[in-house]
Formats: C-alpha cells, sequence, structure tokens
C-alpha cells in the first residue's frame, strides 16, 4: 500500500491553510481562552479507515491452495488490496504541561483487506473495540494548533467475516480440478494441466467455490491487536483534525500455527498447509492502517457539559 502521496497532500495542506487561518482570525476571536487550556476535555470522534496486510505472500498457502506456473515455479497470490473502512467514538484530552498533552480514545474501528489475484477472490473484514493512547505536542500558529502525536493501541476484535471465492469452476462438484492435490501435474501429449495444489483440510473436502467464515472464529487469526501509531492534524477551536498511521505487532494470521488436529483427523501427520505443500513458513501478515478523523470536543467542566 503506498501511503506517501497521502502524507504529501496532507503537509502541502497545513503549510497552505495554515497561514490563511493565521490571517483569518485573531487568536482566541471564536473560541474562549479557557477553552484553549482545559485540563481535561471531552469529545466525539468518526473518521475513515484505509486499510491493509503488510504482504500477501504466502496467504494462497495459508487458504489452502499453491499456485504454480507452467515450468512448475511457485508463484502464490501478488499484493493485497486495501479496504475503506470507518471508526467512531469518543476521545479525552488531558493537559499535561505546556504544549504537552495525554490524549486517550475508545473507539469502533473497521480493518481488512480485500485481494484479486490469480482467479481468487478474498473480502476479509475485521472490526475491533480499540483504546489508541497518544502523547500530544501543540504548536501555536494564530488562531490554529499544528499537532504532532505518538502512542500505541490495543484493541479486540468483536465482528468480522472473510468471504473467499475460487473462480475454478466447482459449482458442479467439489475442487473437481485441484482437490487433494500437492505438487503441480502437466502431461502436454494428453492436455492435462493442473497448476493448483489444494489442501482441503482448509475448507473442508466438499466444499464449492465460495467459503464464508468468521473472521475471529476461524483457528490461527488473532482476535487481539495490538501496536504503534503516529498522527500529524490540528486544532481549531473545539475541532481536531487528525491524519494517524497504525501498525499492528501482532499478527493477523499466523502462518506457525499448528493445524496437526485437522490432519489427524485423516490420518496425516502435518502440522500446517506450508509443510502440506513442503514449503518453508513465510513471514506472517501484519496490519496497517491511514486514519482520517474529526473529533469535536465538548464545552466541558468549567462551564458544564454544554455543546
Amino acid at each position: 500500500m503506498k501511503y506517501k502521496k497521502y502524507i504529501t497532500i496532507f503537509a502541502l495542506t497545513l503549510i497552505v491553510c495554515s497561514p490563511v487561518f493565521s490571517q483569518r482570525y485573531l487568536d482566541n476571536a471564536i473560541r474562549r481562552p479557557d477553552d484553549y487550556r482545559q485540563k481535561i476535555r471531552l469529545g466525539i470522534r468518526a473518521g475513515v479507515n484505509i486499510s491493509d496486510l503488510t504482504s500477501a505472500t504466502g496467504l494462497d498457502i495459508w487458504n489452502g491452495l499453491a499456485y504454480f506456473d507452467m515450468s512448475k515455479t511457485y508463484i502464490g497470490f501478488s499484493d493485497t488490496r486495501a479496504k475503506i473502512g470507518f471508526n467512531a467514538g469518543i476521545s479525552a484530552q488531558i493537559h499535561l504541561n505546556n504544549n504537552w498533552y495525554a490524549q486517550a480514545s475508545l473507539m469502533y474501528t473497521n480493518k481488512g483487506y480485500k485481494l484479486s489475484t490469480q482467479q481468487v477472490d478474498i473480502d476479509a473484514t475485521a472490526a475491533y473495540m480499540q483504546i489508541p493512547i497518544e502523547l500530544v505536542y501543540k504548536y501555536p500558529v494564530g488562531s490554529v494548533d499544528l499537532i504532532g502525536s505518538i502512542g500505541a493501541f490495543l484493541g479486540v476484535g468483536v465482528y468480522g467475516f472473510t468471504d473467499f471465492e475460487d473462480h475454478y469452476g466447482e459449482e458442479d462438484e467439489p475442487r473437481q480440478f485441484h482437490q487433494g492435490i500437492r505438487e503441480p501435474y502437466i502431461n502436454e501429449e494428453i492436455g492435462d494441466i493442473n497448476l493448483v495444489g489444494c489442501d482441503y483440510t482448509v475448507h473442508g473436502a466438499n466444499v464449492y467455490w465460495k467459503d464464508k467464515d468468521d473472521t475471529f472464529n476461524t483457528e490461527g487469526n488473532y482476535r487481539i491487536d495490538g501496536g504503534v501509531q503516529l498522527g500529524l492534524g490540528f486544532e481549531f477551536w473545539r475541532f481536531q483534525f487528525m491524519f494517524s498511521y497504525q501498525f499492528s505487532l501482532t499478527y493477523f494470521y499466523n502462518y506457525n500455527y499448528d493445524f496437526s488436529k485437522r490432519y489427524e483427523e485423516i490420518g496425516q501427520s502435518y502440522h500446517n498447509s506450508f509443510e502440506y505443500f513442503n514449503m518453508d513458513v513465510m513471514t506472517s501478515p501484519r496490519q496497517h492502517v491511514l486514519s482520517f478523523t474529526l473529533t469535536y470536543f465538548f464545552d466541558n467542566w468549567k462551564h458544564g457539559l454544554k455543546i
């Protein structure tokens, strides 16, 4: 996922807009002086997410498939695509000292990814209740405060489904073209070619071309999500606009997960699909997210909870 263009656009917006705000409004012309340095402010927050996985390498094997070319070389999946989601919740901001603040939020946030390659479509949704905690620095420019933040987040998955579609014509018979085949098979003399290996223990022996799973009830997919985040933005009066980047330190899929039980049921001794296809386990993917959020802080504590 390419974030550089978004960061460049946002930085240029700050540079262009800051002088305009400074010239158009006198400092504290709209916000009251006691709005600016309140010890504690409470607010509501909402925005848009652009989420993705760090890598698609090995994702086909994780889903029980292995893709090869005509030279019998493993090719796998190409990169995933970003998924648009949303976030909403509440925030609290505490003035620490001078220009330093602490900000914590309770957020409902949608993440996930999409993939469309090798005749396979995957659409994964993962929704979390998340608590980000940030250390915020504000730099006044006229009536606008430019903001930089650094922090961490912890979340727990509460909802999500993953749609998997394998377009190889299995509407009539379950995986008739590559069920149970571990290595590519090419016999050009009789025109018999199979370039897709299938570990049918992943989806079951009688699954057709579509499969839908609960994202967080799937073994090897972690419900707990945590990591680090950085942010840039600005505040004007009681409004805060933030552009944030989150990187998960926890894996979304654990490629090293031990699935021995599902193989024992059919008399095999493999641990996972990588071992089944006789391949090295690849790096497990993480999530990373760009978020655009708007927070409105209420006029509270000193004047009562007012809009």
